[in-house]
C-alpha cells in the first residue's frame, strides 16, 4: 500500500479533506448536547429514553471503527474513506428528515458505524503517504480539529436551533457529498492485493460486547449507584460483558485476520498506548462536570459557567498543532510524560481551589494542554510508528475502541461518584481521582521508547 510520489501540494490537499472529515464527525458528537432538548420535547421523550440517541452512536462508533479500519487496511483507505463518509451523510439525512424517534435511533446507528474509522483512515494515511520528518507535524494539524469542534459543536448547535434541530443535522448532508467528490479526485487508489477473509465470529462477539457494555452503564442511576449497579438492568450486562472478553480474545487470537488485532497488544508501547488512552476516556468524563462545578463553586448561571471550558478547549486546540511540530524531533515519551503531569496538577488545582478564577483559569490551560497529549497526535504517533503498514488502520481503531470505553466507563463511575457527595466535594473528589489516573498515565510514559528507538522502528516499519 506504498506509494512516496505524491507531492507536497497534493499531501496538503488531502490533509484538507481528512481535516474536514474528522472535524464533521466529532462536531457531530459536540452538537448533540444542545439538540437533545429540542428532539425530547418534539417526540415526547423522557431524558432516559434520549440518552440512547448518544449511546447508540457510541455502541456503533465502537464497532465501526475496528469493522471500517480493517477494510481500509485491505480495500484501500480512498474506497472505506468514501463509504464511511456516505453512511455519515445517509444517517445525518434520516435523522433531519425524521418523523419519529426510531428513525432517529436508525440514523445514530448509521452515523456511529461511518464515523469510527473516519480519523483511524487519516492516521493510517499519513503515516502511509507523508515522509518520516513531516508524520507529527499532520497529525499535530489533523488533533486540533478535535478542539475546535469541541468549542464548535455545542455553538453551532445554539445558532441553529431557533431554526428548528433538524438543521444540526442537514448542515452534514452538502458537506458529505462535498468530501466524497473531493476525495475520489484527491485520494490515490491504493489497494492490499491480500484477500480478506471477514472474521464474523470477532464481529458478533464485539458488538455484543458493545452493546453489553453500553446498555449497562446507561441503566446505572447515579442517585442510586450501588443499588443500581447490582439490579437486574444493571448486573447481568456488565457480567456478560466481562465473561465474553476472553471469550473475544481467544477467538481473536485464533482468527486468520482477526477484526481486532490482539496480537498488536503483545507490543509494549502499542500495549502502554492502549492504557493511556483508557486513562484518557475517564479523565475526560470528570471534565465535562466541570460546568456543573462553576456553577455551585462560582455561583455562575449555565452559559457563564461553560465558558469556562474555553481555556481548556482553547488551549487544546493551540497546542495540538504545535505538539505536532515538536513531535518529529522530541519524541512521543517526553512529551507524554510532560503533559500527563501538567494534566494531574491542572486537575488537582481545580479540586483543590474551585472557587479561585485565576487558578482555574490557568488549571484549565494545564488540562487543555495534557489532554492533547495523552490522545492527540504523540499518542497516534506510538501506534503508527509501532504497526506495520497493512495494520495501521486496525491499530487507529483500537484506539478509537478504548476511548469510547473509557469513556463509557469514567462517564458511569464519575457519575455515582458526584452523586454520592453532596455539593462541591464531589466533584472535589472525581476531579482528584482523575489526577490519580493521570498520574498513573504519567508512569506508563516512562516506559515507552525514546525518540530515537521511535525513529528506528518507524524506519524499519516503512
Amino acid at each position: 500500500m506504498q506509494n512516496k510520489t505524491l507531492d507536497k501540494k497534493t499531501r496538503n490537499l488531502i490533509l484538507l479533506l481528512f481535516m474536514i472529515g474528522v472535524f464533521m464527525g466529532s462536531l457531530d458528537t459536540g452538537i448533540i448536547g444542545p439538540v437533545l432538548p429540542s428532539i425530547e420535547q418534539s417526540f415526547h421523550l423522557t431524558s432516559r429514553e434520549s440518552s440512547w440517541i448518544f449511546t447508540l452512536f457510541v455502541i456503533f462508533f465502537m464497532i465501526g471503527s475496528p469493522i471500517m479500519a480493517k477494510f481500509s487496511d485491505f480495500y484501500g483507505r480512498k474506497k472505506i474513506f468514501i463509504l464511511d463518509v456516505m453512511l455519515f451523510g445517509l444517517g445525518s439525512f434520516l435523522i433531519a428528515a425524521s418523523i419519529n424517534i426510531e428513525l432517529i435511533f436508525l440514523g445514530r446507528i448509521i452515523q456511529g458505524l461511518g464515523c469510527g474509522a473516519l480519523f483511524p483512515i487519516a492516521g493510517a494515511f499519513i503515516a502511509d503517504e507523508f515522509p518520516l520528518d513531516g508524520r507529527g507535524k499532520a497529525l499535530g494539524i489533523l488533533g486540533s480539529v478535535f478542539g475546535i469542534s469541541a468549542m464548535g459543536g455545542p455553538l453551532l448547535g445554539a445558532a441553529l436551533i431557533p431554526f428548528g434541530w433538524n438543521w444540526c443535522f442537514t448542515i452534514n448532508i452538502p458537506i458529505s457529498i462535498f468530501l466524497i467528490i473531493f476525495a475520489y479526485y484527491i485520494l490515490p487508489e491504493l489497494e492490499d492485493k491480500r484477500k480478506l477473509k471477514i472474521d464474523y465470529l470477532g464481529i458478533i462477539i464485539l458488538s455484543l460486547l458493545a452493546v453489553f457494555l453500553a446498555y449497562g452503564l446507561n441503566q446505572i442511576d447515579s442517585s442510586n449507584f450501588i443499588s443500581s449497579l447490582l439490579s437486574l438492568n444493571v448486573a447481568p450486562f456488565l457480567i456478560l460483558f466481562i465473561v465474553l472478553i476472553p471469550i473475544f480474545l481467544k477467538i481473536e487470537k485464533r482468527a486468520e485476520e482477526s477484526i481486532v488485532p490482539i496480537h498488536m497488544l503483545k507490543n509494549k508501547d502499542i500495549a502502554i498506548a492502549c492504557i493511556e488512552t483508557l486513562c484518557y476516556g475517564i479523565i475526560y468524563s470528570s471534565v465535562i462536570f466541570i460546568p456543573s462545578l462553576v456553577i455551585i463553586s462560582m455561583g455562575l448561571n449555565d452559559q457563564y459557567a461553560s465558558l469556562m471550558l474555553v481555556p481548556i478547549l482553547g488551549s487544546n486546540t493551540v497546542v495540538a498543532p504545535i505538539l505536532g511540530k515538536i513531535l518529529d524531533s522530541a519524541g512521543s515519551r517526553k512529551i507524554m510524560a510532560i503533559g500527563t503531569l501538567m494534566l494531574a496538577f491542572g486537575l488537582i488545582a481545580i479540586a483543590i481551589y474551585p472557587n479561585n478564577f485565576i487558578l482555574f483559569l490557568i488549571a484549565g490551560c494545564l488540562i487543555g494542554i495534557g489532554m492533547v497529549t495523552i490522545i492527540g497526535a504523540p499518542l497516534r504517533y506510538i501506534v503508527l510508528s509501532e504497526a506495520k503498514p497493512q495494520e495501521r488502520g486496525a491499530g487507529q481503531a483500537i484506539v478509537n475502541m478504548l476511548s469510547s470505553a473509557g469513556q463509557l466507563i469514567g462517564g458511569a463511575l464519575i457519575g455515582g461518584i458526584i452523586a454520592s457527595f453532596s455539593g462541591i466535594l464531589g466533584y472535589s473528589v472525581s476531579l482528584i481521582l482523575a489526577a490519580v489516573v493521570a498520574f498513573v498515565a504519567f508512569l506508563f510514559t516512562l516506559k515507552l521508547k525514546s525518540r530515537d528507538e521511535q525513529i528506528e522502528t518507524m524506519k524499519s516499519n516503512q
